[in-house]
């Protein structure tokens, strides 16, 4: 039996396979072991009760997920899973090699991912290669949905949304700076509270501000993560993550200005990652 996990910093998807068959799926909250000790993982490890009756059947766990490029982080989450699945071997891989592998189709191409953060890399098939260091929603994380929310949430604090706008961000969520600073600067996952507005963002993405807002993130997050590598123009990008999802249209006018050829939009990872788990062996 094989476990896929396919993780961000919001959601997770989980899939147990018995040969090419899905036996069960599930949602959970997502995993970073960056802000997860090792006893917070063993205690949501033994809460799904989807796991309960078979995690004593299952021989492979392929879990990706932000977060594990840090050394502690990675042996924290490994030594997890380890301790639970105790029949299984583990393979830990980074969201940004579930993204590729669910855009992979045999050619080398460019990989984005703009979810609850947001990362870039190249592909050939076998390795990722980072093109920019990963700084996290606090200095990075251009286009993704924490860089949103923040510019959302800062217009609406500073009354710089149109008077439009303003009446139904306030009616749609109860919110003082003394919510936000406590949510951004003293409670956990900070970057999933700033992302949690960007539905506001999508159910108003035809007005003219909320329209020119992401444009120029998603602007700015293309030319720093993409037009930057000088072989941006001889490969084709695949957007991967809810946020490129909802906001392809704008993505596309940008990459049909900037030339570049896009190859797929791909909202859900994992069930791109249940082919490659299945057929690739």
């Amino acid at each position: 039996m094989i476990l896929i996990v396919e993780s961000g910093s919001t959601k997770a998807d989980w899939v147990l396979l018995d040969g090419v068959n899905t036996i069960s799926s599930f949602k959970t909250k997502g995993w970073n072991p960056l802000f997860l000790s090792s006893e917070q993982m063993m205690l949501r490890l033994k809460s799904y009760r989807e796991l309960k009756s078979v995690f004593t059947k299952i021989t492979e766990v392929h879990f990706y997920t932000p977060g594990c490029s840090s050394a502690l982080s990675f042996d924290n989450l490994e030594s997890s899973l380890r301790f639970f699945f105790v029949n299984a071997n583990i393979n830990i891989k980074t969201d940004l090699y579930a993204a590729a592998r669910a855009a992979y189709n045999g050619k080398s191409l460019f990989v984005s991912i703009l979810g609850t953060g947001s990362n870039t890399a190249f592909y050939d098939g076998k390795t990722v290669n980072c093109l920019n260091p990963s700084l996290g929603y606090v200095i990075g994380d251009e286009g993704s949905g924490a860089s949103l929310g923040r510019l959302l949430l800062r217009s609406y604090l500073y009354k710089n949304l149109p008077n439009d706008l303003h009446i139904a961000f306030t009616k749609k969520h109860s919110i003082s700076i003394e919510l936000v600073l406590k949510s951004v600067y003293k409670k956990d996952h900070p970057n999933q509270f700033l992302a949690s507005y960007v539905p506001f963002l999508v159910t108003h993405k035809m007005h003219p501000f909320v329209k020119n807002l992401v444009k120029k993130e998603l602007k700015y997050y293309l030319e720093t993560h993409v037009l930057s590598h000088p072989l941006c123009y001889d490969y084709s990008i695949s957007f991967i993550g809810s946020v490129a999802f909802h906001f392809q249209d704008i993505i596309k006018a940008l990459c049909e200005e900037y030339n570049i050829d896009i190859a797929e939009f791909i909202r859900f990872p994992i069930l791109s990652l249940i082919n490659f788990h299945t057929y690739s062996k």
